[in-house]
């Protein structure tokens, strides 16, 4: 047996402190009546068994009290199943980790804008699976389907630009990544966030889209960049910063493109939001995610111990029951 509140347990010191006065009491009132009489003449002076019966209502009250413990200590035992259907998305973030991310024309940069901004809202959901895929010349899988968001947000957090080692922006091996997670259930409401700069550099885009409509999956492309070019910073193992150049030993600047974006969520019957202020970009989010039906998603059975707090309830009204009925005294015919 196991209690689920057990806190309510410091309760029985109080209950044990009751039941020690009553027994100093009981003992005083025995010694005040051998005082007032030799203990042979005492029942010939008080009749009637107010004393025992005193006594057993007193017992009585103690019972139910230390059974209305138990039972507010919530005792389990025993297992039951438990069966809950769940609705919601299932909602891939597909996070663009290629150099350009690092540009600073949005504050902090780029890449920590866009973690804030799934972070934020993985703290508004409540039922949807999400899943997470980082990509920059190759796409990788960093988390399956799940509603543990805590874990999601520590994923996210840790995330930087020098994980994937072959740099670019491959948006088509992005969707390809996020469908292989979504797979190709067509009883389930499923969607890609894509978050990027938008310069994509790879070819196979229109095959990846035809291959998101045909398993029924829309992209919500999110555009994260300011209007004009800017430097992408470079950082060494000891956190030093230099401006990335290009062969010849020029700055190279980043473009935010964002009618790449664009097209890419028209063409996917999706949407397409440039990043703002968290805030309301994540509401945009949801709004534009509102349209998708939350559908059941599947039945969860959990074995959970079994609640049992019912019997000691039980008990402690019986008890109180009794208390109530046995007079202070019994009547002589």
């Amino acid at each position: 047996m196991i209690f689920s509140t057990p806190e309510y347990g410091i309760l029985f010191i109080a209950l044990a402190l009751a039941s020690y006065l009553l027994w100093r009491l009981w003992r005083w009132r025995k010694q005040a009546l051998r005082a007032f009489a030799d203990e042979h003449m005492i029942p010939q002076l008080f009749r009637g068994g107010r004393g025992k019966c005193l006594k057993f209502r007193s017992v009585c009250l103690l019972l139910a009290l230390f059974f209305m413990i138990i039972a507010l200590m919530a005792p389990q035992w025993g297992e039951e199943e438990q069966k809950l259907k769940r609705e919601g998305l299932d909602i891939v973030f597909a996070l663009d980790l290629s150099n350009s991310m690092n540009a600073e024309d949005i504050a902090p940069s780029r890449i920590d804008k866009a973690k804030k901004f799934i972070n934020s809202f993985l703290s508004q959901l409540g039922g949807d699976r999400v899943g997470l895929v980082i990509f920059a010349g190759e796409a990788y899988a960093v988390s399956p389907l799940t509603t543990d968001y805590t874990s999601l947000h520590s994923s996210v957090s840790a995330l930087e630009t020098d994980l994937i080692w072959n740099q670019g922006t491959n948006l088509s091996a992005a969707i390809d990544k996020s469908l292989q997670i979504l797979g190709k259930n067509p009883e389930t409401s499923k969607a890609i966030i894509l978050i990027s700069d938008g310069e994509d550099h790879e070819e196979g885009i229109s095959q990846a889209i035809k291959k998101a409509k045909a398993q029924h999956t829309q992209i919500f492309t999110m555009g994260i960049g300011g209007e004009s070019p800017v430097p992408i910073p470079m950082y060494d193992s000891y956190g030093a910063m230099e401006y990335k150049l290009d062969d010849e030993g020029n700055t190279v600047l980043s473009r935010f493109e964002g009618e790449e974006l664009r097209k890419i969520a028209e063409k996917s019957n999706g949407a397409y939001i440039k990043i703002g202020a968290v805030n309301q970009s994540v509401k945009e989010l949801k709004d534009a995610l509102s349209n998708l039906d939350k559908k059941s998603l599947a039945e969860v059975s959990s074995r959970n111990k079994k609640q049992q707090f019912q019997y000691f309830v039980a008990l402690a009204l019986l008890f109180l029951f009794i208390y109530t009925l046995t007079p202070i005294e019994l009547k002589k015919d």
